[in-house]
């Protein structure tokens, strides 16, 4: 897990809007190289820089030490050395101690012949594991589980077990300074916590000073800060900045980033390695704030236990990586570890600048070392230089302005130059960093684009307007940034009367990109507008449209029938007449029979009457339509009147016997014998859903008297309709008339209703 101080390249760019380009030439100077090691597994590492030598022990299961030169090539063996684990050098250099916990023995191997020089013997079942030099003295850390000391191995050889009173759970882990001195640590897990304890060595002794259980559950490494006044503590699970006091473990500040991998190590001058991630390690100042840089393990490797050591100069920095399973060691070479990369941001933007505009260019800094204490500027010299047309070769900007640091848009300061747009061509800045104290030289160039670009036009129009009446339009060009005032807007009008558009005028543009147009339409109907902005010099041409609305007068139209009723067959004669209009006498004449969709009928001038005729056989109900189209000054208009069909109606008597004349009406005779007296009707033209309705009147007293009324009767799919009534219901010699009444459907009806003629009956008693 990485615990970040911030995002810098990502505040910088939200809030200036700058481009992150990383330093030419910055990964090669500073890249870190992967050597895979010729052993099963990986156990410690220390480097002997006087003699060019890295030793690399690999633990149970090994037969020996590797030794490569210092980038991790030639490697060699030294043998006879089963399961070497631990590793320390000599003060003087000159001989590397290594502990073989399954000898129960250290081993003293001549850092100059590499040959093992001698053997100490730390007796049956002590398995020594962790090796460190304090005070003149090699100190190891032995035992199992449950049983653990710390004993030491003087200059004579004399070995000494049990050298802390204290007891440990296991062989404790050892560390002192990077450097001779005094100091020694040592810790061993202890569940959920670390037990750790601080001494003093001397004269072949060690002082308690302090000791205390620190939350540490997963003890993987720990190290002595290069003053002797601190711990760096390890731990994955748990993971911290806290620095540890070496005199009393209490918490005594932070470290620059926290200790949350598997290894740790202490340069000399005091820089640190660590890491908080798991698959990476970084370089870091032990206070202060960010680090140096930061190296990832191609996956699946990851930083290995005791995995870092430094080079004594710092030049260096040396990091093993291992599988899951602890295998596959490969060695990772970093140089100039305690230099940090620097990322140069150059002000840009995605709309160019137009020719001659104003400009301030400025170029900022990042990198993951914050500034130290004090420091308002990021230390070193900045150089830039601008190129275009005129000075092709570079002119060097004599005095940038610098702006110190200012959190959250500057962390390390900026530096920022004005000027003006060249007229032609392009414009570019190139950015020098000199670089200083821990951060690396950068140089970058960016390309400022310098091109026409179209401003944004915004029109306000009134919706609609009096023909003949002024009216103005306004308009205002915006550009995204500071502008020089240049060009016109050009004015082009559309209406009926030029439906191809003209030239009414030019506007001048001001300063602050306003304009406004006045026109008094004379032709009424859609008045369409389009501004077009030349762009004078320095811009690209925009166009803008508005639409008026502009009124007219509305013209007298009609139109009407020779009838309003006829029978199916008819021509009808429709007649349309137009009143006064400005420029056009166009009608057109529609029908639109019941049920179908409406054709034209006859289009054109009206005579000197201002009358449009024509003709239409019509068959069913039906709307005629007159249009006028409009004109310039009139508007167009549409009226409709409509005419109806009348149906036949047939009818036909069933069963009479003969007939009579009574005075001058001719009678339907019925004897009652026959049982049912019929009256058919048959309704042309017939339609789907007409109704009928049957009228029996009788004559008495000297009027016609209703009997009956049978109402909704539906009319056949032939047209017929068909009425029984039983004779016995009639007065014998009694006088009878009958009619029917049709109704078309009360959705879509195609005809008109109509009523049948009266048919007059009398029935007979035989």
């Amino acid at each position: 897990m990485k615990l970040a101080r911030f995002s810098p390249p990502t505040a910088a760019a939200l809030l200036l809007g700058l481009t992150t380009v990383l330093g030419p030439g910055t990964v090669d100077s500073y890249a870190a190289s992967d050597v895979p090691l010729p052993i099963a597994h990986f156990a410690h590492m220390v480097v002997d820089a006087p003699h060019g030598h890295l030793f690399i022990s690999g633990g149970s299961g090994t037969d020996g030490i590797l030794v490569t030169d210092l980038d991790g090539g030639n490697p060699t063996m030294i043998g006879g050395e089963p399961g070497a684990t631990g590793l320390a050098l000599s003060d003087d250099g000159s001989a590397l101690y290594a502990a073989l916990p399954d000898q129960d023995a250290i081993a003293a191997i001549s850092t100059e012949s590499l040959t093992e020089s001698a053997r100490y013997g730390t007796g049956t079942g002590t398995r020594p594991d962790s090796l460190a030099v304090a005070g003149g003295t090699l100190w190891f850390g032995y035992g199992t589980a449950g049983a653990g000391g710390i004993g030491s191995v003087d200059g004579a050889g004399t070995v000494t077990l049990r050298q802390d009173s204290g007891s440990w759970p296991a062989a404790p882990m050892l560390t002192t300074t990077p450097t001779p001195s005094g100091v020694l640590a040592a810790a061993a897990q202890t569940g959920d916590t670390s037990a750790v304890v601080t001494y003093r060595a001397e004269g072949g002794a060690l002082t308690r000073r302090a000791a205390k259980a620190l939350p540490v559950p997963d003890l993987s490494d720990f190290a002595v800060t290069a003053d002797g006044q601190h711990l760096a503590v390890s731990s994955w699970l748990r993971a911290s900045s806290n620095r540890y006091r070496v005199s009393d473990l209490a918490v005594d500040g932070q470290f620059a980033t926290p200790v949350a991998a598997d290894a740790v190590a202490v340069a000399p001058d005091g820089t640190l390695a660590g890491c908080g991630c798991n698959g990476a390690f970084e370089a870091f100042p032990e206070t202060g704030a960010g680090y140096y840089r930061e190296y990832y393990f191609d996956d699946p490797l990851r930083l290995a236990p005791d995995g870092l050591a430094w080079a004594p100069d710092g030049s260096r920095l040396y990091a093993v990586g291992v599988d899951a399973a602890g295998g596959t060691p490969t060695l990772r070479t970093a140089r100039d570890p305690e230099t940090a990369g620097v990322r140069l941001h150059g002000s840009s933007t995605t709309t160019p600048l137009a020719p001659g505009e104003a400009y301030t260019f400025r170029a900022g800094f990042d990198s993951p070392l914050s500034l130290g204490a004090g420091e308002s500027m990021i230390p070193g010299t900045v150089r830039i230089t601008r190129y275009d047309d005129a000075d092709p070769d570079g002119l060097l900007i004599p005095d940038p302005t610098s702006t110190p640091a200012h959190i959250p848009v500057d962390f390390f300061g900026s530096y920022s130059v004005a000027g003006t747009a060249p007229a032609t061509g392009s414009l570019s800045f190139r950015v020098d960093y000199s670089g200083g104290g821990h951060y690396a030289p950068a140089s970058q160039t960016f390309d400022i684009p310098v091109a026409k670009y179209a401003p944004t036009m915004a029109l306000t129009a009134p919706s609609a307007a009096n023909r003949a009446a002024a009216m103005t339009i306004t308009g205002r060009l915006t550009w995204p940034h500071a502008h020089v005032t240049t060009g016109a807007v050009h004015v082009v009008k559309t209406d009926q009367a030029h439906p191809s558009g003209y030239a009414v005028g030019t506007v001048p543009v001001a300063a602050d990109g306003g304009f406004a147009f006045h026109d008094t339409p004379q032709v009424g109907g859609a008045n369409t507008y389009a501004f077009t902005y030349d762009g004078g010099t320095s811009y690209l041409p925009v166009t803008a449209s508005a639409k008026v609305q502009v009124s007219r007068a509305t013209p007298g139209l009609s139109v009407a029938t020779d009838a309003k009723s006829y029978h199916s067959g008819a021509t009808v004669k429709v007649t349309a007449h137009l009143g006064t209009t400005y420029n056009s006498r166009v009608v057109t004449l529609y029908a639109q029979p019941a049920g179908a969709s409406r054709t034209q009928l006859k289009s054109g001038k009206v005579d000197a009457y201002g009358n449009l005729v024509a003709y239409y056989r019509i068959s069913r109900n039906t709307v005629f339509t007159a249009a006028f189209a409009g004109d310039y000054r009139y508007a167009p208009r549409t009226v409709t009147t409509g005419t109806t069909v009348t149906p036949t109606v047939r009818t036909q008597m069933q069963w009479p016997t003969g007939t009579t004349r009574i005075g001058s009406t001719t009678y339907q005779v019925f004897n009652k014998s026959e049982v049912d007296m019929g009256f058919n009707l048959l309704v042309t033209p017939r339609q789907s859903g007409g109704h009928m309705t049957v009228y029996l009147e009788h004559y008495y007293s000297g009027a016609w008297h209703q009997v009956t009324a049978q109402d909704c009767g539906g009319v056949y799919a032939d047209g017929w309709y068909g009425y029984v009534r039983a004779l016995k219901l009639f007065t014998s010699n009694d006088h009878y008339r009958i009619r029917g009444h049709y109704t078309p459907p009360a959705k879509g009806a195609q005809t008109g209703s109509v009523w049948s003629r009266w048919t007059y009956l009398t029935v007979h008693p035989g």
